[in-house]
Order: structure tokens, then C-alpha cells, then sequence
């Protein structure tokens, strides 16, 4: 461990050294700095490192960017057990470097460089903790002003996130997030107002130096639009349409080749001290020779006291996602969540979102302008009980298909988290688990996962 306190210590000096001479650099009366940038630097010492000027008159510029974090985890009967190894106690070192240059007021290219190490992990760590060195993320970038706002055109490896990230997400708990190599366009009439189509491939992430490649078994395409709700204030839509083909794809029915496509909407806002994010969605194409048939229904309710002490949020959360309710009938009923954000329902990464019904209420306290504790009760069971028990890696878990039960089992989970400064944040979460009939049928027991993290981004 040595190594690595002492190459932290030196990215940590190198930061550090570099925010001062640039902001002294800037500061200059000689360069004619802003006032404002100046008064920044001397609170944030990472605020030169943004939009630093390379041509007369700031035409041309850079910025840096980047993050370092350090997660342990502890995991007792992971999956209920089902999986191996029964513990695992890890510990996660994640380091992100950007560099993001502006060639004027209409092209722009952006580098991603992510590190991702897992010193102390039982086994072989997969892709998504243990990755030496890689391209995250690196693109060109195309903005042009059109009459009703602006177009974007992006290609190259890039991230991807749209709406609440039920379905496409940077994946943000692992060490190495989610990118998709290919081309992306948008038609951007404000904050709240834009048409993205893309058309990409996921990324695999290796082991290795500069090895991540895009997974040329499956393609990914879409269209997804948002815009606020007219006539009715603090409401808005999404609407969007997915298409997924996958070579090989493993539900409990079988192995084959999916091509599958999304229909999907949300409504969303806030008002008078109540929030709400409500999400359906219907899927259909193929899988081998079967019929592909799902859909999926969420929502995310609540109401904020923000007159009382600590300012409680009361929330429920409420998932109905579909099952396969006969696997020899020629269809496939068993909803595919696409590129979900995971973990999905607590950081212990307990159940994928197929094949599942849920409820969660939790509440979320204030403790301190800048502490935030969550405590949440989360109940499970399948859909449908002729499918099985889909597991974070949404493939089925041996041995949970059909049986008498429905009934999965139930975690409690609790995080805190404090935005200790600026660019610091800490945090942690426990989540205890126990399981029901069906998930004790097959063997499983009861367990718990506990992680902290420490980040710095800039």
C-alpha cells in the first residue's frame, strides 16, 4: 500500500502546485486577469484550472478536470448468498483526469483518462473495478446555432445519461464508468428542452493498458426527447424510443440473439413541496424465435417538510418491471432494463430490475446544511413467479426458476452523506438483507454490504 500513499500524495502536491501557479499566473495585473477569476482563486485553488486562455483574446482554451475516490466495501452473502465468494472485502481506488479544449465558439474536444485499481478484492476484480489505465472518454465536438436554439453533433467515446437513468446510465457506484464508443447529434432549445438520436456500441472494460474496446455483439440506437409540459407550470416529459440487438443474450428461458426495441415516457417536477418522477415503458422484437413482450412502470413520490427540524423528505418509490410467465410458449416476457444505473435499488447491488415488484419507502433527513441521512425499506418480489430471480448483472441466478413463491425477500439500507467542502465529499451506507421463501428455496441466506467513500473532484 505504500505505493499508492505515495502516488496519491504526489498527484495531491501536483494539484495543488499547479492550481497555485496558474492562479498566480492569472492574478497577474500584467495578464489583466478578471476580478472575479481572481477573487475564485484565492477560495478555490481549482478554479485556474478552467478556462485558461491559449490564443488573445480566450478564443482557444483548456480546461482540467478530474476526480479521485476511495471506496472500501464490505460485502457479507452478496446476492442473498448465491453467489460466490460469500465475502469479499474490497477496496476500490478511482482516478479520473480530463482535458477539455475549446477551438473557438463552435468546436470543442474532450479526453477522459480513468484509472481504476482494487488492491485488496477476492478473486479476479472484473472490468469495472480493475481497469490499470484507459481512454473514458474522448470525442469531437460540433456546436452550431441554428434559429431555435443550437445543434450538437458529438462522435467518439463518450458517456451517456438521459431522464433518471433507469435505463441509460453512467453506471456510478464501480470504479469505471459507462461509455459508448460511436455518434451522437442533439437539437438543444434550452435547460429543459432537447432531442438527442445516437447511434453507438457499448464499451467493455479490460484489465489492461489502453485495451477497452467497444462489444462488437451489440449495437445501441435511440431517440430521446424532453420538454416542460405546457400550460402547466413545474411539469415536465420525456418520450423516447430504444433499440437494442444483442448477439447471445441469457434470460432464464434460454440463450439467443435479442433484438429488442423501447416505447417509453416520464413525467416529472416539482410544486409546493412535493416531487414526482413516474416512468412507463413497453418493449417488443425478438429473441431467437420468440416474441419479445415486456413493459416496466416506476415511480419516485414525495413531500418535503422544509419547515420542520432537519427538513424530512418523505418518499416512496414503487417498481413493477415484468417477468416471463411461460417459457415455452414462443414469447418472452421478461423486461430487459437496458443500461441501467447500478447498483439500482441500494448500494448493495442485490437484485437486478427484471422480473420484480417493489416498494420503498424511506425518508431523508437534513442534519446539517451539508449532511444528508437516508433510511429506506425495500421489500421484494418477482413478477412473475414461472421466471426467475434476476441478479445485479440482470442474468438469472441458478436454481430461483418457477417454484411455489414469489416472495425474494426484503434489505433496509441507510446512507450519509456531507459535502465536507467545495470538492470534497464523504459518505457512506449500510444495507442489511434477508431473504424470503422463493430465494430460501434456493439456498439463499441472509447477509449485509457496508462501503465509505471519499472523493475529490475538481
Amino acid at each position: 500500500m505504500r505505493w499508492l500513499a505515495i502516488a496519491a500524495a504526489g498527484a495531491f502536491g501536483w494539484l495543488a502546485t499547479a492550481g497555485a501557479a496558474l492562479s498566480q499566473a492569472n492574478c497577474d495585473p500584467e495578464r489583466k486577469a478578471g476580478v472575479t477569476a481572481c477573487t475564485k482563486a484565492k477560495t478555490d485553488p481549482f478554479a485556474m484550472l478552467k478556462d485558461i486562455p491559449l490564443s488573445p483574446g480566450g478564443s482557444v482554451s483548456l480546461s482540467l478536470g478530474g476526480q479521485l475516490r476511495i471506496r472500501p466495501e464490505f460485502s457479507r452473502q452478496p446476492v442473498f448468498g448465491l453467489t460466490a465468494p460469500a465475502h469479499n472485502n474490497g477496496l476500490l481506488l478511482r482516478s479520473f483526469l480530463s482535458v477539455d479544449l475549446k477551438l473557438g465558439p463552435h468546436l470543442r474536444g474532450f479526453v477522459e483518462f480513468v484509472s481504476g485499481q482494487a488492491p485488496i478484492w477476492v478473486g479476479t476484480p472484473p472490468g469495472t473495478q480493475l481497469d490499470r489505465l484507459d481512454l473514458l472518454q474522448g470525442y469531437g465536438e460540433l456546436s452550431l446555432p441554428v434559429a431555435s436554439g443550437a445543434v450538437m453533433v458529438r462522435g467518439g467515446r463518450q458517456e451517456m445519461s438521459f431522464g433518471s437513468s433507469r435505463l441509460v446510465s453512467v453506471r456510478e457506484s464501480p470504479n469505471v464508468r459507462r461509455a459508448f464508443d460511436g455518434i451522437r447529434a442533439a437539437w438543444i432549445a434550452g435547460p429543459d428542452q432537447r432531442i438527442d438520436a445516437f447511434l453507438v456500441r457499448p464499451v467493455v472494460p479490460m484489465a489492461g493498458l489502453f485495451d477497452d474496446r467497444p462489444d462488437p455483439a451489440q449495437a445501441f440506437w435511440g431517440l430521446y426527447a424532453s420538454a416542460p409540459v405546457p400550460g402547466i407550470a413545474g411539469l415536465k416529459a420525456d418520450f423516447y424510443y430504444l433499440g437494442l440487438t444483442r448477439e447471445n443474450a441469457r434470460f432464464a428461458q434460454g440463450t439467443a440473439d435479442e433484438r429488442r426495441h423501447t416505447l417509453g415516457g416520464r413525467l416529472f417536477g416539482k410544486a409546493a413541496g412535493f416531487d414526482w418522477n413516474v416512468e412507463g415503458a413497453v418493449q417488443f422484437g425478438s429473441f431467437g424465435q420468440a416474441d419479445v413482450r415486456a413493459w416496466t412502470t416506476s415511480a419516485e413520490l414525495g413531500y418535503s417538510f422544509s419547515d420542520l427540524p432537519f427538513a424530512p423528505r418523505i418518499g416512496l418509490n414503487a417498481d413493477a418491471i415484468s417477468g416471463d410467465g411461460n417459457p415455452r410458449d414462443g414469447k418472452l416476457g421478461t423486461f430487459n432494463p437496458l443500461f441501467p444505473k447500478l447498483p439500482y435499488f441500494s448500494e448493495a447491488n442485490l437484485v437486478g430490475p427484471a422480473n420484480l415488484l417493489d416498494i420503498q419507502p424511506n425518508i431523508t433527513l437534513t442534519l446539517l446544511p451539508k449532511v444528508k441521512l437516508s433510511v429506506g425499506w425495500n421489500p421484494l418480489w418477482k413478477q412473475n413467479k414461472a421466471d426467475a430471480f434476476y441478479g445485479p448483472a440482470v442474468t438469472p441466478v441458478a436454481r430461483t426458476t418457477g417454484g411455489a413463491g414469489r416472495y425474494i425477500g426484503q434489505q433496509v439500507s441507510t446512507t450519509i452523506e456531507w459535502v465536507l467542502a467545495e470538492h470534497v465529499t464523504l459518505g457512506g451506507t449500510f444495507v442489511g438483507y434477508r431473504p424470503g421463501e422463493r430465494i430460501r428455496q434456493a439456498g439463499g441466506v441472509a447477509g449485509s454490504f457496508a462501503a465509505g467513500w471519499a472523493t475529490l473532484t475538481f
